[in-house]
């Protein structure tokens, strides 16, 4: 090969590196955008373990409110038991009826 053929392969050899350098970034600027992207990846992470501990919080609260509304039921199920007169500690005796479903 003489010298102009490798002039014109040097050329190409340097013009496709360039073209190759301004469309990945080059290996400096392509680094930073990997660790951008990764830091991003980890913040996200981030997000979605909180995420996943207020819906298991969500979740617990919902629990507690089953709960409590079911006492709730219980306790107004006793007051309209002592709205009729049920539930009142009375003697049982036939000879003392006691309160006998008055109050």
């Amino acid at each position: 090969m003489d010298s102009g053929t490798w002039a014109i392969l040097i050329a190409a050899g340097a013009l496709m590196l360039n073209f190759v350098d301004k469309i990945f970034g080059g290996g400096w600027k392509l680094s930073n955008r990997i660790t951008r992207l990764e830091t991003g990846v980890d913040g996200i992470q981030l997000e979605i373990r909180k995420l996943v501990e207020a819906i298991g919080k969500i979740a617990d609260m919902r629990g507690d409110i089953r709960v409590l509304d079911t006492r709730v039921l219980a306790a107004e199920q006793d007051i309209r038991e002592l709205r009729h007169g049920d539930g009142f500690v009375r003697n049982r005796s036939p000879a003392d009826p006691g309160i006998n479903r008055e109050y």
